[in-house]
């Protein structure tokens, strides 16, 4: 891998991961959405029910004054906003109008439901700022810190790095960026005064018109919609921005000279950043929209460092930091949090090498190789069978389309055919497609020999082949374990669990979950739930309909036919279900679970805390426990790198380890 091609490769990530707080943010938002939306329309049918006859409201009926009653009650309710008010912030403005509503002997039963509508848009948008600032600052501090982190561990030399404030943060988020002026809490509020006139119209014109409640509901549902939308455009642009910024700050500390554009290159990518893609300027040319991102709305290009002498220019800066005094070498696997202590927050230093001023900095060993093309022609023959060929084209073809796949990981792949294969040693083997996937093996009960092995893994179809693809090679990797042990003819001591350092690096770990994988892993069960239930939704209607027709005797057919339906509808249901779920949020994040409820000997799955695993019952053994994790591992390391490093943040001696399996198995087959 060329220096370019390893700035376009961690950038990337880091612009990947700035995205997903965006994401995540907009999610919030939308739930935010969704309770304003169940509480107005509580609010407007309670509020017809109260006052309308025969569904509809006269305008003379919607004017008329509140008795004695109703005021004193309506009164309650807005002292209590009052306070709410006070107590969590909300638009100074909206707390003064509340007040003086307070104040007044004469309101209309109109201006009543107003209020109560203006206070759940309130304090709907008050939420939504306080989200997208916490959001933003994130966003901003994350990056600037990861941005830094990435330089330095690129270049091989780190040194001291002034802490973010909050007023330095702030100064940053509360400065206006666009071309109108306005920073993003000028916009929320400007969205929200936008809303709340919509609104106000809509319920006057219904009633006006002696319209239907559900007219006036379905209404403000739309508009509600809408401002919806503009909140989710809103918070992505401002994240594009942020992390841009931060990049931008880090680059100005860091004396980095030049910056390179790295457009996210698919199909929804904007002619705009196809055409800016590639081309690099200096930094004083940095101009969001014009050089830099965001570009437009929803843009997700980011920046790297662009150096004409790789990485000599930069080495030579930061031997010469005069804040300090000081630089040193940074280990090629030294882990961000380690990084953000020695550097960030003052650490201990005296186990890293002090580098001189006359040291010239070069590209580091540790830098990843870019993965080579995976053949089809270097897996065993029964993959290349009439029977199986297709299927392995296809997983091949899924694998070289990947750009970020751990290069050693894909070489052992690669290096199947050079295994000891199970065949050479005249045992049976077979690949097979079902529900159940695994490498299961026979043994003769008198010598504990292999009888036969069996293979199998999905057949990959359909549109998204993420899960399917993370599945077979999974079981692959299984394979490749097996084939390495170390008695050919015995079934056990498979290579992962012969290795002593990794045993004991198993056990030594912890099985705790830190914050940022708690948070996704809350975020897959969250999604998970909503496809299950969107599935099954749509399959009950389906059964439903199939019921319907046998008791209103239209059903043709007899009753094995309508069994024969039914199972049909529930297997595909289950089918489908299992198809989506293995798919959410780019796939992947099951075996990621999987491998914390190895470390935790399945009690994770047991109680719930991650949706997939194997469970106590599998997880009895502690071979059991290494053999999945490393199938899980050199999935993941091919699929979704981003996982890895998720895991190697919190779990660092582990994945170490679990690199040096893949690195020793590859050597085992001389291409290590």
């Amino acid at each position: 891998m060329n220096n370019g091609e390893y700035w376009q490769k961690r950038f990337e990530l880091l612009e990947q991961a700035a995205h997903q707080q965006g994401v995540q943010c907009y999610a919030d938002i939308e739930k935010q959405y969704r309770q304003a939306q169940k509480q107005l329309e509580g609010q407007i049918a309670a509020w017809y029910q109260r006052f309308a006859s025969n569904n509809g409201v006269t305008l003379a009926e919607a004017k008329r004054m509140l008795n004695a009653k109703e005021l004193a009650e309506l009164k309650w309710d807005v002292n209590q906003y009052i306070q709410y008010g006070q107590e969590n912030a909300i638009n100074g403005t909206w707390v003064k109008q509340l007040e003086n509503a307070s104040a007044r002997f004469h309101i209309s039963r109109l201006e009543a439901l107003k209020l109560q509508t203006q206070q759940s848009i309130e304090v709907m948008f008050g939420n939504q700022l306080d989200s997208i600032d916490s959001t933003m600052r994130n966003v901003y501090k994350s990056g600037y810190y990861h941005t830094a982190y990435e330089i330095q561990k690129g270049v091989g030399v780190g040194w001291d790095f002034s802490a973010l404030d909050d007023k330095q943060i702030s100064k940053v988020i509360n400065k206006p960026w666009a071309v109108d002026g306005k920073n993003f809490s000028e916009r929320i509020w400007g969205n929200r005064q936008k809303l709340v006139n919509e609104l106000n119209n809509t319920l006057t014109q219904n009633i006006i018109l002696g319209k239907d409640p559900q007219k006036a509901i379905d209404e403000i549902a739309r508009k509600m919609n809408t401002s919806k939308t503009n909140a989710g455009r809103l918070v992505m642009t401002e994240e594009a921005f942020f992390s841009s910024a931060a990049q931008k700050d880090c680059f100005d500390e860091l004396d980095v000279e030049q910056f390179e554009i790295v457009a996210t290159l698919d199909s929804h990518t904007s002619d705009i950043c196809r055409g800016m893609d590639g081309k690099h300027f200096p930094m004083s040319e940095w101009k969001v929209g014009v050089t830099a991102p965001p570009f437009h709305v929803h843009c997700r290009s980011t920046t790297v460092p662009y150096f004409d002498d790789e990485f000599d220019a930069v080495g030579e800066r930061a031997a010469r930091d005069e804040e300090t005094g000081k630089t040193y070498f940074v280990p090629g696997n030294m882990t961000y949090k380690e990084w953000k202590k020695s550097f960030v927050n003052g650490g201990d230093k005296s186990g890293l090498q002090e580098a001189s001023p006359d040291d010239t900095i070069k590209a580091k060993e540790e830098i990843k190789q870019v993965a080579e093309e995976l053949k089809i022609d270097n897996f065993p023959d029964v993959f290349k069978a009439k029977g199986e060929l297709k299927n392995t084209q296809a997983l091949v073809d899924y694998i070289n389309g990947l750009e970020s796949a751990d290069a050693n990981v894909v070489a052992l792949y690669n290096s199947m055919a050079k295994l000891e294969t199970i065949e050479n040693n005249g045992i049976p083997f077979k690949i097979s497609h079902g529900k159940n996937h695994a490498v299961s093996t026979s043994t003769y009960t008198l010598t504990g020999n292999l009888a036969d092995v069996k293979l199998t893994i999905p057949k990959l179809q359909g549109e998204n082949l993420a899960g399917q693809v993370n599945t077979t090679l999974h079981e692959e990797m299984h394979l490749m374990d097996l084939y390495g042990r170390k008695d050919p003819s015995k079934s056990g001591n498979w290579f992962s669990t012969s290795r002593t350092a990794l045993m004991d690096v198993f056990k030594s770990t912890s099985d705790s979950i830190s914050d940022e994988v708690a948070d996704l892993f809350a975020e897959h069960k969250k999604e998970y739930r909503r496809v299950r239930d969107e599935v099954n939704a749509k399959y009950q209607n389906l059964i439903s309909e199939l019921n319907n027709s046998v008791m209103d005797k239209t059903f043709q057919g007899s009753l094995a036919d309508y069994k024969k339906q039914y199972n049909k509808l529930v297997s595909a249901m289950n089918d489908e279900r299992d198809y989506m779920a293995r798919n959410i949020m780019g796939g992947g994040i099951g075996n990621l679970e999987d491998i914390y409820d190895a470390l935790s000997g399945g009690v994770f799955r047991d109680k719930g805390t991650v949706m997939y695993g194997h469970g106590s019952s599998y997880y009895r053994s502690q071979e059991s426990r290494v053999h999945e994790t490393i199938a899980n591992y050199a999935a993941l390391s091919i699929t979704r790198p981003d996982l890895i490093e998720l895991l190697k943040a919190d779990k660092p001696d582990l994945v170490a380890e679990l690199d040096a399996t893949i690195v020793e198995l590859l050597k085992k087959v001389g291409d290590g």
